[in-house]
């Protein structure tokens, strides 16, 4: 099943304004109540449940409020977990204060505070232990949260129902990144929450029960037809489900999503 809403017209708005601090994107509170309706029936949600469903959508920074907006309806306690900032360079250590290195977010390094849920889904972020299944891009839901270690199964694959314990490892940013004057070395543990992720990880998974939720910015509709993302999503249909029109397609077996085609076809002059 494919649940979409539609691209909406945003003429005037600031093409960034679904990212602003605080900000909920329109429409997204439908999206998680049809994706994840049954989160806290212990009789549906079971590893199946979670490891047959996700929400696609364009960039990190949505893929981050609806993971907020998921843990949030998800039943139990938050657990955060702090990073150890430092930078790489011994001779620059005395110019960059701990808060300013905390504030520092990397693509491909998770944040200074991690906050996660017994039962939330995760995503490995490196390479940890092929040999255990502990790939990047392998995802795993939560069993306990422990001080120092991560409890979890991985949801699919070869060592799917395995339990892994995951650690805290160093991450070291690349020189220059984001324009930077330093690289930053964090501490923390290489995961990050998987109830969304953004098109262009999704390439190549298969998932029975997939959110599609595009919200763009009427500047950026434009470069965004120019792109290339596309996802397989094996055994689907696809079903109106965010408020507005658009015409829903239905197809068995395999949907190709083309998002290319579909935004070239919308604003089609």
């Amino acid at each position: 099943m494919l649940v979409e809403n539609p691209v909406e017209e945003l003429s005037g708005v600031h093409e960034d304004e679904d990212i602003r601090p605080g900000v909920i994107p329109r429409g997204l509170t439908r999206m998680v109540d049809e994706m994840y309706t049954d989160i806290n029936n212990p009789a549906i949600a079971n590893d199946e449940y979670f490891a047959n469903r996700t929400i696609l959508t364009t960039t990190n920074a949505v893929v981050q409020r609806i993971n907020e907006a998921v843990a949030q309806r998800l039943e139990g306690v938050s657990q955060e977990y702090l990073s150890a900032d430092s930078v790489e360079e011994d001779e620059e250590v005395n110019f960059f204060e701990q808060e300013v290195l905390h504030t520092v977010n990397i693509n491909g390094i998770p944040p200074h505070k991690l906050t996660l849920k017994k039962g939330a889904l995760i995503v490995m972020m490196r390479n940890l232990n092929p040999n255990l299944g502990l790939c990047s891009g392998t995802r795993l839901r939560i069993v306990e949260l422990k001080p120092h270690v991560i409890h979890a199964t991985i949801m699919t694959g070869e060592r799917q129902g395995q339990h892994v314990l995951i650690p805290k490892i160093v991450f070291i940013s690349d020189g220059g990144s984001r324009g930077f004057p330093f690289r930053l070395r964090r501490k923390q543990f290489p995961v990050q929450p998987a109830f969304a992720m953004t098109i262009n990880k999704a390439q190549g998974q298969t998932v029975q029960n997939l959110g599609l939720y595009l919200f763009l910015a009427w500047s950026a509709v434009r470069r965004t037809v120019e792109s290339d993302a596309s996802v397989q999503v094996q055994g689907a249909d696809r079903v109106p489900a965010a408020r507005g029109g658009g015409r829903s397609v239905h197809r068995q077996h395999s949907v190709q999503a083309d998002f290319r085609i579909g935004i070239k076809e919308r604003y089609a002059a």
